[in-house]
């Protein structure tokens, strides 16, 4: 049975603990909390902000996901989930996350901006994306710190102690050159001055200060503070407004047609449009809208749509000149790509294109932009799938094979390459093609069809014997080995398997007695991210100075310690350390 009480009391400390920016600490109640009470999605949602403030966008992934699952309903955790997905450059997933959290919240301000910043990053608009995809780091964004000082006074108050803002520069300026020397100087300076997190926080969209608070479902009010005195302002007036009673009319109308429209009730919808468009027949948005409401009924009612928008776009210089602004660029833009959108429901993806195109003429915005990389996007999505034929594949496969059995490798691959074409799905080809592709010593390109064999099937045993040997050939004998031995979990027998690892354990005792060094070997061994793992490692620089100092106790050290152990054989493997 859950403790809700004591839950409760937990996610007050947590919530504390944020607010004073002890964010370890506030993982600590939450996570407590989480086990007195594993229903309520608040404690996951206020964990996955403190995992997002630490940077630890996978475990921050894991709890809006949670939080997610366990409230469908709550718009709030998709976008924690959303904003994990974005810095760990999951911009799909993100975009998916951020319109399943609009359906909800339809304006809701976070999700909208969230759902902006990871189609601009998906489609690599400059300047877009965690740090701006520069090198992996953060980079320094004074129009994303702009745009965060007009939404926060106090963050536009930070930006007013040159010292602070010096520091911040001079850690982002390390994003682009040295990654992993930005965190290490972010988090010393962190510890100096919390404020700097709030900063670089803020230009990637999070206000730090409220993001557990706005989680808080029927917590206690805090005590009212005492209003602080202010100026009063003079209120402007309204701007006039010079609509007429007709004009007023339609508009009322256009109201009614839209709240139609969301409940599904179309035909009333239809019927408060055409009203509308009674009132006020030189106003371009009620035909536009109306068209909306036609695409929704159906395929049967695309074409009734087209020619609609067709029929004002004639008259749009006419209707303009009738009723200023009626047929502004702006809303012409929108028909343009209303019209877009009937053409992609019905394939004809050029006439999309050129309807989107049509549209930034007159309207050069970043929706349609984005709108016209998507289509662009689906069109190639839908002529891959609409040439699968797997009884083609079979064939191309065939001939390819037969080329291989020649020797004929180029041909052999341009065989392979259609067989995918036709059938992505079938694993054995991308291993037929990694073969060929061995022989022509293209290994790279070998090794990337291997992975995506194994990704469509993990126990395809003849793709780890093949990746075994793309990998030996590299040099990269501790890669290789490793594919050998996953095989040989598979198939204990396997003698393709048997033999690789042999080869292997052979070469790997050659190169380790050997004096002289393997500058390609050490090459693909230092640009391997395991090998700097285990490298930067201080057990492992212990050991290797241990061995320099007193070789009998480093290998005892070794002989006790399993995980030791392994980590020595893969440099071993990898040729960084030598026996000879």
């Amino acid at each position: 049975m859950p403790d809700k009480e004591k839950a409760a009391e937990c996610k007050a400390k947590g919530n504390a603990a944020f607010s004073a920016k002890n964010f370890e600490e506030a993982i600590k109640h939450f996570t407590e909390a989480i086990s007195h009470d594993p229903t309520d999605h608040v404690f996951f949602s206020n964990r996955s902000a403190c995992y997002a403030s630490l940077e630890k966008y996978d475990k921050a992934l894991e709890d809006g996901t949670e939080c997610v699952k366990l409230k469908p309903d709550w718009p709030k955790g998709y976008t924690r989930k959303g904003l994990a997905e974005y810095f760990l450059s999951k911009y799909d997933a993100a975009i998916d996350t951020y319109k399943a959290g609009l359906k909800l919240a339809p304006e809701d301000a976070t999700l909208k901006e969230g759902l902006r910043k990871a189609t601009d990053a998906k489609y690599e608009v400059p300047g877009a994306g965690p740090g701006g995809k520069q090198g992996g780091g953060l980079s320094f964004d004074p129009s994303a710190l702009a745009a965060a000082a007009a939404k926060n006074p106090k963050i536009a108050g930070y930006m007013q102690d040159k010292d602070l803002m010096s520091k911040v520069q001079m850690v982002m300026q390390l994003g682009s050159a040295n990654p992993g020397m930005q965190q290490q100087m972010m988090q010393q300076l962190v510890m100096q001055d919390q404020r700097i997190i709030e900063v670089i926080m803020a230009m990637q969209g999070l206000d730090m200060a409220d993001i557990p608070r706005d989680d808080e479902e029927g917590s206690k009010p805090s005590a009212p503070k005492p209003a602080a005195k202010k100026e009063e302002k003079k209120e402007e007036a309204p701007p006039p407004d010079n609509r007429t009673p007709e004009q007023k009319e339609a508009d009322d109308y256009k109201a009614k047609g839209n709240e139609l429209y969301k409940k599904k009730q179309f035909k009333e919808a239809i019927e408060m449009y055409d009203k509308a468009i009674e009132k006020e027949p030189n106003e371009i948005l009620y035909y536009n809208n109306k068209a909306a409401v036609l695409i929704e009924m159906g395929e049967d009612h695309y074409q009734e749509a087209l020619d609609m928008l067709n029929g004002v776009l004639e008259k749009r210089y006419d209707m303009n000149t009738a009723n200023p602004g009626g047929a502004s660029f702006e809303k012409v833009a929108k028909v343009f790509s209303r019209m877009a959108v009937v053409y992609e429901k019905k394939k004809d993806f050029q006439s999309a294109i050129d309807y989107y195109n049509k549209s930034l003429c007159e309207d050069n915005n970043r929706f349609t932009r984005n709108a016209l990389r998507e289509l662009e996007r689906n069109r190639e999505k839908f002529e891959k799938e609409a040439y699968i034929d797997p009884v083609k594949a079979e064939e191309h496969r065939e001939a390819g094979n037969n080329f291989f059995k020649e020797k004929k490798y180029v041909e052999a691959k341009a065989e392979y390459d259609e067989a995918v074409k036709r059938n992505p799905a079938d694993a054995k080809l991308y291993s037929n093609r990694a073969a060929t592709l061995t022989k022509l010593m293209a290994y790279p390109d070998a090794l990337k069809d291997l992975e995506e064999c194994l990704k469509l099937d993990p126990k395809f045993i003849k793709a780890y014997s093949r990746k075994g040997a793309a990998h030996f050939f590299m040099k990269e004998y501790h890669k290789a080995l490793q594919a050998y031995d996953q095989g040989l979990q598979l198939d204990p027998d396997n003698e393709e398997c048997k033999q690789g690892k042999n080869q292997v354990l052979s070469k790997i005792s050659e190169t380790s007695r050997s004096t002289e060094v393997d500058e390609e070997q050490l090459r693909h061994a230092m640009a391997d991210p395991e090998i700097q793992q285990i490298l930067h490692d201080p057990q492992i620089k212990m050991f290797l100075q241990s061995m320099q100092e007193n070789p009998k106790e480093a290998q005892k050290a070794m002989m006790s310690d399993v995980k030791l152990a392994e980590a020595v054989n893969k440099l071993m493997a990898a040729g960084i350390i030598r026996t000879g």
